[in-house]
């Protein structure tokens, strides 16, 4: 890919150089990640609407803050591959001018066995003519892993830059990653605690599914601060079923098992 980039330093904000200095996380390390922020992200859910595009279903996750960055990863029993696209990169081949597009570099080097799972994380994004999946699905940055630690066709600096940081809150340590996203959300700070349970109970627990609790639902009662609007429930249950984590349906003031 000769756009430049990799002959020019790269420049990270000052909260996400870490992510940027840590090199290629591990599957589990980001398949946490996007479990955490999930549970985080119900908590929005429940009182405003939604201004994200976000789920996670059978082993693909999608992730799309509106803000020109978009997401996808597939995890399978082969591995995973991540695919992003930032508006912002010198790569976006939108704009008039750029050369043409090539989706086959990022891919340079990936197992064939990855093939299926590059193929799920392509179909959620968008190509030349803003149709979803197939081979000119925009990408600015690619990684995949058939082992425990991603790799790519470029450094990890590379494609973090070019995914404009997309998957930072992912990567970083739970505590750090809860505070952010509560500052960023502006929600009672009692909901972390709630979220820090839901999170350790789902690592935790080997069943398909666990149930949010009293406790915990309280807490969420405590984010709404008024009459829960079924809307925005139902909105928050799927984006937990996703991970296996279940809002039963009576959550009028209350939860009962």
């Amino acid at each position: 890919m000769t756009d430049g980039s990799a002959m020019q330093p790269l420049w990270f904000p000052d909260w996400c150089e870490d992510v940027a200095r840590n090199g290629f996380p591990t599957v589990q390390q980001l398949r946490r990640g996007i479990l955490l922020g999930c549970i985080a992200q119900s908590f929005w859910l429940v009182k405003e609407e939604p201004v994200f595009e976000l789920f996670w279903a059978d082993d693909i996750y999608l992730d799309d803050q509106m803000g020109g960055e978009r997401w996808a990863v597939a995890f399978s029993e082969a591995g995973a591959v991540a695919v992003f696209y930032s508006s912002e990169s010198s790569r976006n081949p939108y704009p008039e001018g750029r050369p043409p597009y090539d989706q086959s570099w990022y891919f340079e080097g990936m197992p064939n066995r990855l093939e299926p799972a590059k193929r799920r994380a392509l179909s959620y994004m968008l190509d030349l003519e803003f149709r979803l999946g197939g081979s000119n699905a925009v990408v600015t940055s690619a990684m995949w892993a058939d082992t425990e630690a991603f790799t790519a066709v470029e450094s990890w600096p590379e494609v973090f830059y070019h995914s404009c940081w997309a998957c930072h809150q992912q990567l970083l340590p739970p505590e750090v990653a809860l505070a952010e996203w509560w500052e960023g959300m502006e929600l009672p700070e009692s909901g972390i605690g709630a979220a820090r349970s839901l999170y350790e109970r789902r690592l935790a627990s080997m069943d398909p599914e666990i149930f949010v609790e009293p406790r915990e639902w309280q807490r969420y009662l405590e984010v709404i601060e008024s009459t829960p609007d079924p809307r925005k429930i139902a909105a928050a249950r799927e984006l937990l079923a996703g991970v296996g984590i279940v809002l039963p349906e009576n959550t009028n003031g209350g939860i009962s098992h």
